[in-house]
């Protein structure tokens, strides 16, 4: 595995350990509505939770070849076409994901700059929340990037175990 491949892996993991807090956090207010108690900005830290893994998941899911493709258009192509087709697909996916990634950042610095908190009962600031959305953009675009040149080169980004082969 590429130290490339290490990083959406590590990616995916952290995704996971939101995902986790998200049914810790579920399960403690569950609890502490029993005992008449709440958790304060429970709901707020679940939403930062759904969104840190939902960006953090995407380089992973890159990786595994679980994005969604049109399969059915790319197996009418011969092999050339399919090559082409995917290199101008995987040419946008960069190009949106690194529109995304410099909105993000620019996204974070403004909220870093004038001290965004936010408005629920723990006043968090917002740049903190807001870093796990530019970290998978950030990887999203490293990941796009090496998709590019390992498809232009003709061999396989995806994981072995994953997808349907770019040859087929």
């Amino acid at each position: 595995m590429t130290p490339l491949h290490k990083l959406y892996t590590l990616s995916g993991w952290l995704s996971g350990v939101f995902l986790v807090l998200i049914c810790m956090l579920v399960v403690a207010q569950i609890v502490a509505r029993q005992l008449g108690t709440m958790v304060p900005a429970a709901d707020e830290f679940a939403a930062y939770a759904m969104a840190a893994s939902g960006f953090l998941a995407l380089p992973y899911a890159l990786q595994r070849g679980a994005h969604i493709r049109v399969e059915l258009l790319l197996r009418l192509l011969p092999a050339g076409g399919r090559r082409v087709v995917d290199v101008l697909a995987t040419l946008v996916g960069l190009g949106i994901a690194t529109y995304m990634a410099w909105y993000c950042a620019l996204f974070v610095l403004e909220s870093y700059e004038f001290k965004e908190v936010s408005s629920g009962l723990l006043p968090i600031p917002m740049w903190l929340p807001q870093l796990p959305m530019l970290l998978g953009t950030l990887i999203l675009v490293v990941a796009m990037a090496e998709r590019l040149v390992l498809t232009c080169q003709g061999k396989r980004f995806e994981a072995a175990e994953a997808g349907t082969a770019m040859s087929e």
